[in-house]
Formats: structure tokens, C-alpha cells, sequence
């Protein structure tokens, strides 16, 4: 009987590379919680930061696919409870898993080189977006960091076989599945896409085993003869997964009803949003993201997917970096497909493209001398060019253009200066009246997301203030949309100040903008969109 080939390991790394690794996690580190808190907070931080004050303050929490699962919300209310209900402590959790994507890198080390699993590292520490959305109030890190989890399992469980360690490796896959389930709802997308290749393996060797003369061995005998692993195997993973799903969608067995509808409501959210394109876009509509924001590990990704894909297709070699190029145009063809198009999904496609394009180099670089020179030289000018601008790119996203809409990563912020300034100017208001007690009066609508947690702590908020039947507008801060302000400066006395400010910014992006100018300095021609606000204080 002839076994079939699980891995194949590359070179293992001496202490200069540990060294060189926890300098790589060390700056990963440092990048992720240097001001964290100095960037507003975006309009879905905020709404996510109010369900989490919530139930912190409150212990209220009831699952709503809009926005997401509640692994956030509980880990987050948790840090609370230390560090208090700050900006720096609601991004604190996922930048520190951020740092744990590099981490992870040093497990799957025999499948990516001696020089790749450095490579790949530094792509992780440094990558725009791995970096910005690990200073993000978000959940698409942590389906990222479960997932390369529940990968790297797999590929350990494949390698311990019958040995008893590999239960260790199922309860610590399963247990990933199970919290990037509870963490967002694509993690059923990223359950799908590595269910297939599974299903087809598994019917292919059904089709073989009853297709050839030879010695059978087929799934089905394999089973047979291994049944007990087989079955202590799935129990184990079962169990684990169910548990997590039951325990976090249930608020700890608060609400059993809960878990009922959990995956439906899931399902039928995305199937909406997907149905509806709230935000739209086109098919290539992360193509151009890689390319400007990832542009090494774009063009060594998709090269090495190549070589990769060749060599097994050839070779039936190194089967795990064949599954990893699977995974990266399974994920590219999901997200692209799929209607709603928002720039932080770019994070699942972008993970095993980073481990293709660490491999590929890792491969490649050694062996460049064995190349003619010319050959050498253009290789080397490409890799350099395509890494500074991979660096400069993110140092100018991450802490330069934070809050800047031209920068399409971003997709809308709140104007820095203009934003913080209508909110230094609330909070100064309200120490001039009664702190946490003034009363504040909110007329628009749309403000709330961001209000209720900027404002979480004031006592006396009135929302919803209806200006056409409720025209009694007095208190010492009011707030209203641009649109009304004529109207409210008819009614409020003159002892009111005005304000102009905006809670959220955009670009609509034309072929037009695609130029020198805006790839290296996000040079608009035209001025910003803008969701105008303001702010009437006495």
C-alpha cells in the first residue's frame, strides 16, 4: 500500500533566525500600539464601541448579524474591566492579535523555508492592511488569526497521523473554527471554501477505490480499518466547536433560544447584504487594493501560485502549499463574487497570498545566483523597488493618512481635525454647565452610531428631536444635520455658537483619479464629499 504524502518540509533555521524573528515581533509590536488611540474613532468602531459599552455597563447584549458576532464584545468588555472603556483599550485586543499573526508564522515554519517563514513575518508586521486593521475595532483580524490557526492544525494533525498528540492538534482546530464562527459571519464562507477541496479528495478516492484492479484503497476501507481514531476524531472536533458555538451565542447559557437562529440569521444577513450591494463594487474590486497597498506580495503571490501549482500538478509535491494556493484563488473568487464589497475583507485573500509570496522568495532568493546576472538584476530591482514602496505605503496609511478618504483602504473616516475639534468643543461645553449631566439635544439621526459612544458617558441626552414638532430647542449643546441649519438658527437664541463639522468623508473613484500623483501622495483633484454636522453650543 502506498501512503499518500501529507507535507513536505523545508530546511529548519538556526539561532540567528530566532533572533532576526523576535526583532520582526518586536517591531510588529511596537507599530501596533504606537498611538493607537490618536485616530478617531471610524463609524463602524463606533457603532461596535457602543455595543460593547453596553454590555459592560449594562451586561445587555443580544446577537445581531449586522453587526456581528460576540466574541468581540465579550473579550473587549473583559479589557474594559481593566484598562476602563477607552479608545486605546478597544483596539488594544485586536493589535495584539495582530501580533499574533507573526507569531503564528514561527508554527508553519517547515512548510514556508529557512528564509521564508522570516519573509512571510515581515510581510505580516509590515503590511498595510494587516497593520491598519490590527489598529482597528474590527473583527476580520481575528477570522484571519483563527483561520491560519485552524490551518496550521491541519497540517500537524496530517503529519501526527495515529499518534495520540493529534487530538491536540483536532481540539485546538476545532476550537479556532468555532470562535472565527463566533467572531463574524464569513467564517462560514471560509468553512465552505475549505470543505470543498476536503469533499473532493474524499470522493475522489471513493471513485478510485472502485475503479481500479488493484489493491483497494478507498476512503471507505480507510475508515474501516481506522474507525475508532475516525470516530474519536469527529467526536472531539464536534464537541469542541459546539461547545464554543453554544456557550458565546447562548451569553453563557443566559439565552439558549438564541443559538437556535444564530447560523440562520446569519445566512440570511449575508444572502441580503449580498442580494442588495449596499456597498457595491466591481468583480476586480480588490485586484487594484493588492496592487497599490500589497504590491510584493501581489506580484511574488501570484507568480509562486504559479510555480507552485505547476510543481504539484507535476510532481504531486508539497501538497500544503498547493492547498494554500487553492485557499488564495478559492477566497479571491468568494470575495469577489460576493455583493458586498468593504476594503477590510482584502485580509482573507491577503493571508495566503503572504504566505505564497514568503515561500516563493524564501525558494527564489538563494538560488539567483545560479541565474544569469541580468536575470539576477531585474529579479533584485523589483523586489527592492516593490518593497520600499510596500513600506512607504504603509507608513503613510497608518500613521500619516489615518483619517484621509482619498485613501481607499479606509473607504470613509471622519475628518481628523474637523471631527475632533466638534468634540473637544461638546466636552468643553459641557464643563461649563453640568459635566456628564448637561443636557445634550440630538436632531440628527444619522449621528447616533457615532454619539452613542462618544457621548457614552453623558446622562442627559435627548435623540431623535424632531424639528418640525418638537421646536423647543434649548439645550446647552444641540445637535443637528447641515441641512437643517437655517431652521435651527431661527429658532435657537443668539446666545448659540455654530460649529461646522462632518462625521464621515468620501471619494467616488473614477479611472481618472488613477494617476502618478495619487498612487504615491492619494492626490485628489477635487474636493471631498463629505455627511455635514453641526454643532450648536452656549
Amino acid at each position: 500500500m502506498i501512503e499518500a504524502k501529507t507535507t513536505s518540509k523545508r530546511p529548519f533555521f538556526n539561532k540567528p533566525d530566532l533572533i532576526i524573528f523576535l526583532a520582526i515581533i518586536i517591531a510588529a509590536t511596537a507599530l501596533r500600539l504606537y498611538q493607537l488611540d490618536v485616530r478617531p474613532f471610524h463609524h463602524d468602531e463606533a457603532a461596535v464601541g457602543s455595543f460593547t459599552y453596553k454590555l459592560f455597563t449594562n451586561g445587555n447584549y443580544v446577537y445581531n448579524p449586522v453587526f456581528h458576532g460576540p466574541f468581540l464584545y465579550f473579550l473587549t468588555a473583559s479589557v474594559f474591566t481593566i484598562l476602563g472603556d477607552t479608545v486605546f483599550a478597544s483596539r488594544l485586543v485586536p493589535a495584539l492579535t495582530g501580533v499574533g499573526m507573526v507569531l503564528l508564522v514561527y508554527p508553519f515554519r517547515h512548510y514556508l523555508g529557512r528564509l521564508g517563514w522570516l519573509i512571510t513575518a515581515a510581510f505580516f508586521a509590515f503590511s498595510p492592511s494587516f497593520l491598519y486593521y490590527s489598529r482597528f475595532f474590527r473583527n476580520d483580524i481575528f477570522i484571519t488569526f483563527f483561520t491560519l490557526t485552524a490551518v496550521i492544525c491541519a497540517a500537524k494533525y496530517f503529519e501526527k497521523k495515529n499518534n495520540p498528540t493529534r487530538l491536540i492538534y483536532i481540539a485546538i482546530g476545532s476550537a479556532a473554527l468555532g470562535l472565527s464562527v463566533i467572531a463574524k459571519e464569513n467564517a462560514y464562507v471560509t468553512l465552505a471554501l475549505f470543505a470543498f477541496p476536503v469533499g473532493v479528495y474524499v470522493l475522489y478516492r471513493i471513485w478510485s477505490g472502485y475503479h481500479t484492479r488493484h489493491e483497494r484503497y478507498d476512503t471507505i476501507a480507510l475508515i474501516e480499518k481506522n474507525m475508532f481514531n475516525f470516530l474519536m476524531d469527529a467526536g472531539l472536533f464536534v464537541v469542541v466547536f459546539l461547545a464554543i458555538f453554544v456557550v458565546f451565542y447562548s451569553y453563557f447559557f443566559k439565552d439558549l433560544e438564541a443559538v437556535k437562529g444564530a447560523t440562520f440569521s446569519a445566512f440570511s444577513h449575508w444572502y441580503e447584504m449580498h442580494e442588495m450591494e449596499r456597498i457595491g463594487g466591481p468583480l476586480y474590486y480588490y485586484f487594484p487594493l493588492l496592487f497599490l497597498y500589497e504590491l510584493p506580495i501581489a506580484l511574488f503571490g501570484f507568480v509562486g501560485s504559479i510555480e507552485y501549482a505547476a510543481r504539484f500538478i507535476k510532481t504531486r509535491d508539497d501538497p500544503i502549499m498547493a492547498f494554500v494556493v487553492y485557499w488564495l484563488a478559492a477566497s479571491l473568487a468568494a470575495y469577489s463574487y460576493l455583493g458586498e464589497k468593504v476594503p477590510w475583507l482584502i485580509l482573507h485573500p491577503l493571508l495566503p497570498a503572504i504566505l505564497i509570496a514568503g515561500a516563493y522568495l524564501g525558494e527564489t532568493l538563494p538560488s539567483l545566483k545560479q541565474r544569469p546576472r541580468w536575470s539576477e538584476a531585474v529579479f533584485m530591482v523589483i523586489l527592492i523597488s516593490s518593497s520600499s514602496f510596500f513600506l512607504y505605503t504603509s507608513y503613510n496609511l497608518n500613521y500619516k493618512n489615518y483619517s484621509d478618504p482619498s485613501e481607499p483602504l479606509i473607504q470613509a473616516s471622519q475628518p481628523p481635525q474637523k471631527f475632533q475639534e466638534f468634540l473637544t468643543t461638546l466636552h468643553e461645553t459641557a464643563e461649563l454647565h453640568k459635566g456628564y449631566h448637561t443636557e445634550i439635544q440630538v436632531a440628527d439621526v444619522e449621528m447616533e452610531t457615532q454619539l452613542l459612544w462618544q457621548i457614552r458617558h453623558y446622562k442627559n441626552v435627548k435623540w431623535r428631536i424632531d424639528l418640525e414638532t418638537d421646536p423647543v430647542l434649548d439645550a446647552p449643546i444641540i445637535i443637528v444635520h447641515d441641512t437643517d441649519v437655517d431652521y435651527v438658527e431661527q429658532v435657537v437664541s443668539d446666545k448659540y455658537h455654530r460649529l461646522d463639522s462632518a462625521r464621515m468623508a468620501w471619494y467616488w473613484y473614477s479611472m481618472e483619479d488613477i494617476n502618478y500623483k495619487f498612487v504615491m501622495y492619494r492626490w485628489m483633484n477635487r474636493p471631498q464629499s463629505e455627511y455635514g454636522v453641526v454643532l450648536f453650543y452656549r
